[in-house]
């Protein structure tokens, strides 16, 4: 576990070295700061005909289908394929592949988590500032739906790392990752009853629990999640270990 850990935190170190993860971070304060401004000082009327909670939620469900996942994107391509070409990916470290494998992964889901929540904190604080009326009943239910949200990007982030490990090339990963992400958002407009079968569309379950959720549903969607979760991390592992150093 010790291991697991130090690793983990060296693959973070990483991640926070490239320009894209720094850009990732500074989006997820910036981008709801500056919605804020512009939809309470610059008179969009459209969007201030909008609840405040509205517009928050909106601002989540823009991170997690499409910030979230581009950053999830680049770092597996940058941690597995990206390291792969540049000949780094197995160097001579007292650490099974396992444990290199799992730590890679949560390093990318804890940023996952970090990015969520410099977003939320972002939205909170411009809600104080900007918005006329802010209710502090609002803070519960605003955190818990940024909080359940992590778990299909972590869903995400092992189908990812899957691709970029079926793959040689960095532009080929990236260009995978996102080809397929777009097929899985538009295949339910053409074949409505493939709909629950794709992690995409879990994305937006924190919507499902700010009305009547039901146990029953609870436990359904988790078992998916957790399934789909083992699947693309097992495939995952097994390219990941049979490649060579």
């Amino acid at each position: 576990m010790n291991t697991i850990r130090a690793n983990s935190l060296n693959e973070m170190q990483k991640l926070l070295s490239k320009k894209s993860t720094k850009l990732f971070l500074l989006a997820s304060v910036l981008i709801p700061v500056l919605t804020k401004l512009l939809v309470n000082n610059l008179f969009l009327t459209d969007w201030m005909a909008l609840p405040a909670e509205n517009i928050n939620f909106t601002l989540l469900d823009l991170f997690v289908t499409i910030f979230i996942p581009l950053f999830i994107f680049i770092s597996a391509t940058d941690l597995f394929t990206g390291e792969r070409e540049r000949g780094t990916l197995f160097q001579v470290r007292p650490i099974s592949r396992m444990e290199l494998f799992l730590s890679k992964v949560i390093a990318i889901s804890i940023f996952n988590l970090i990015v969520l929540l410099l977003e939320w904190l972002a939205v909170m604080i411009s809600s104080v500032v900007f918005d006329k009326v802010f209710n502090l009943t609002n803070i519960p239910s605003s955190l818990g739906a940024f909080i359940v949200s992590w778990l299909p990007l972590i869903v995400l982030t092992a189908f990812a790392v899957m691709v970029a490990l079926l793959v040689q090339s960095s532009v080929l990963a990236i260009s995978s990752m996102i080809g397929l992400y777009l097929i899985m958002m538009f295949i339910p407009y053409v074949l409505p009853s493939s709909l629950y079968l794709l992690p995409s569309t879990y994305l937006d379950w924190y919507m499902q629990w700010l009305s009547d959720v039901s146990l029953r549903w609870i436990l359904q969607t988790v078992t998916y999640l957790c399934s789909s979760f083992a699947l693309f991390f097992s495939v995952g592992y097994y390219m990941f270990n049979r490649k060579e150093a």
